[in-house]
């Protein structure tokens, strides 16, 4: 099943439409450290869809791709507090794997981070079918939340985390 999987890749092809987040809390820097793998030929298209074109690659000079990709990731990837402030994840780069891109991000300033909410519609508005995952690890553990269609928004999943990053704020 494995090398059927990596075969598909190969090919370019693949029947599902995913994204796989990971959010790390950095307590000496009171930050989430996010890291978003998307498959590159979804992360082409959406390239080219926004722009119009069909030439651009993920490979193109980082100054042309990276501010459309910091411009789509922040319209679509969020924390948002009680009082609907967003917070968005700084732009750090982007690495290419064989049939994925990882993405890096960082949130600062999250040392209080009571009843926020996340926001994830990566690549919703392209295919029906997207589904999102994300794991949030911190020092008790690790929780994932899967978004989709219908659930583009989430509570933040624990109040140990609240309560651990309320005392080391």
């Amino acid at each position: 099943m494995k090398f059927l999987f990596a075969f598909l890749f190969f090919l370019g092809v693949h029947d599902f439409h995913t994204s796989l987040t990971e959010v790390n809390y950095n307590p000496k820097t009171g930050s989430l450290e996010v890291s978003i793998r998307v498959f590159t030929d979804d992360l082409v298209r959406m390239l080219n869809e926004k722009q119009g074109t069909k030439s651009l690659k993920i490979e193109d000079d980082a100054r042309k791709i990276d501010p459309i990709l910091e411009s789509y990731f922040r319209k679509n990837f969020a924390l948002v507090s009680p009082n609907k402030e967003v917070k968005f994840g700084k732009y750090y780069g982007k690495e290419k794997e064989a049939d994925a891109t990882w993405l890096y991000f960082e949130i600062t300033d999250c040392q209080h981070i009571q009843d926020h909410t996340i926001y994830n519609a990566i690549f919703q508005d392209m295919f029906t079918d997207q589904t999102n995952l994300i794991n949030i690890i911190y020092p008790q553990g690790k929780k994932t939340i899967v978004f989709d269609q219908k659930t583009k928004i989430a509570n933040w999943p624990f109040e140990e985390f609240k309560q651990h990053v309320s005392r080391t704020g």
